[in-house]
């Protein structure tokens, strides 16, 4: 067997890039989760058939992914949540599975992924109950996701934020559709119930809110016992905020070392396991430690415009306030800062250094916290970046193969941008009216 171009950190964060994907479109939660799945036929084996867009069989991966990619099978889902009828993703997971993937410096395994969704840029569900719910948190030590409420912090039990708290509840509640892999279950059914033949490792991944997520998720089933069908549990987190605080990064740490044992380690900075990987100039993997958010506001250099510097700091202190709030202190889970570049250009339009706007600071944002990680590819004549992690994005499907579930529209990078804007605006301004509210009442 020969294996792919991408070693078994890359094909994981792969994994995480294509349910991301749940991000480009808007549509109902049925409509989303056909298109996830359509999408996910190019890239896996045995994906069931979206019939609306003409398929009749189970998917074979394209002849162009798996040299890169290696051989995976969809085994469960995809599933999709959306809150609020809203017509956008707020959680999307699915479980692939390889018959082998060779390790750097351990063995070659079966073995299984848990691939989460990073935060949709589209969904107020996922800023306000997900990201930016850290004012609150929850005992772990009593965490039960079907019925949770928030606690005073003790300083002495493991916590994690509310938003943590609700996101896991999410993934944990969602029961495959009908026309999905291993339909009629939930996650924790299939992951406790799969029939497995030897050594098998299960390894749950996750970008931005998945970075959060997936290391709280794999920490919950193992301490429930549910994955004892696998002989390794790993946890390849990227770009994530801190998922709880001191006690609670103890108890992950504790529990899933870097390096498992007898394995060797590796010398490139992305090659880890059970490590939160970071690029130093992304601002979201700076949240929640109260050091690291004293850094947002001059991330990319002090802006030279009144009114963005103004927006920033604002965005920076509330942030610092909200992180504080409940006493608990946010601690990073083990983790490794990959060094990143700025850029100077989005496709054809200039990025100024520093930001002389919000949007030169979103863009900016956003190619450090999306593309850094997964390679930029050349543009006219922008040179191509290699990537933190991947070196370029996985291939992509061909414009005869892009069919859109009807009822589903794409999203564009332009309308992201907008939207991280527009949240960001609107968080800053809630923050501020509810500082005037409070002087107008004393």
């Amino acid at each position: 067997m020969t294996n792919p171009t991408l070693d078994a950190y890359q094909q994981i964060l792969g994994m995480a890039c294509l349910v991301g994907r749940s991000s480009g479109y808007k549509g109902t939660a049925s409509e989303l989760q056909q298109q996830l799945q359509y999408d996910l036929s190019f890239y896996l084996n045995n994906v069931p058939p979206v019939t609306i867009l003409g398929q009749s069989g189970p998917s074979t991966a394209d002849s162009t992914v798996t040299p890169v990619l290696g051989s995976w099978n969809l085994v469960w889902g995809p599933a999709v949540l959306q809150e609020n009828n809203d017509d956008v993703s707020d959680n999307a997971v699915f479980v692939a599975q390889c018959d082998a993937v060779a390790f750097p410096g351990g063995p070659v395994m079966p073995t299984y992924v848990v691939a989460i969704a990073a935060t949709n840029p589209d969904s107020l569900y996922d800023w306000e109950s997900e990201d930016f719910s850290v004012s609150q948190v929850v005992n772990w030590s009593t965490y039960n996701p079907s019925n949770f409420n928030p606690s005073d912090y003790n300083g002495t039990d493991p916590y994690i934020s509310l938003g943590t708290a609700t996101g896991v509840s999410n993934l944990l509640g969602l029961t495959t559709p009908s026309n999905a892999a291993a339909p009629g279950t939930t996650l924790e059914q299939f992951l406790s119930s799969v029939q497995l033949n030897g050594n098998t490792a299960v390894i749950f991944c996750g970008h931005s809110l998945a970075g959060a997520l997936s290391p709280t998720l794999a920490l919950y089933l193992t301490e429930q016992k549910k994955l004892e069908a696998f002989d390794l549990t790993l946890v390849y987190p990227t770009a994530g905020a801190t998922p709880g605080e001191t006690n609670f990064a103890s108890l992950f740490n504790s529990t899933f070392p870097a390096l498992p044992s007898g394995w060797e380690k590796q010398s490139l900075p992305y090659q880890s396991w059970n490590t939160m990987h970071w690029n130093d100039l992304d601002v979201v993997p700076h949240a929640w430690q109260k050091q690291d958010l004293q850094q947002i506001a001059d991330l990319y250099g002090p802006s030279p415009d009144f009114w963005t510097a103004a927006s920033l700091q604002a965005l920076q202190a509330y942030a610092i306030v909200d992180s504080a709030q409940s006493g608990a202190v946010y601690t990073r889970i083990q983790n490794s800062p990959l060094s990143g570049t700025l850029q100077h250009s989005m496709g054809t339009s200039a990025i100024n250094v520093p930001p002389k706007s919000i949007q030169d600071f979103v863009e900016q944002l956003f190619i450090q916290h999306v593309k850094m990680y997964s390679g930029i590819p050349a543009d006219g004549s922008n040179p191509e970046v290699t990537g933190l992690i991947l070196p370029q994005p996985l291939p992509p499907s061909p414009s005869s193969y892009n069919k859109i579930v009807p009822g589903v529209s794409s999203v564009t990078e332009a309308e992201m941008i907008a939207r991280i804007i527009s949240q960001i605006i609107g968080w800053i301004s809630k923050h501020a009216l509810s500082d005037m509210k409070s002087v107008m009442e004393l």
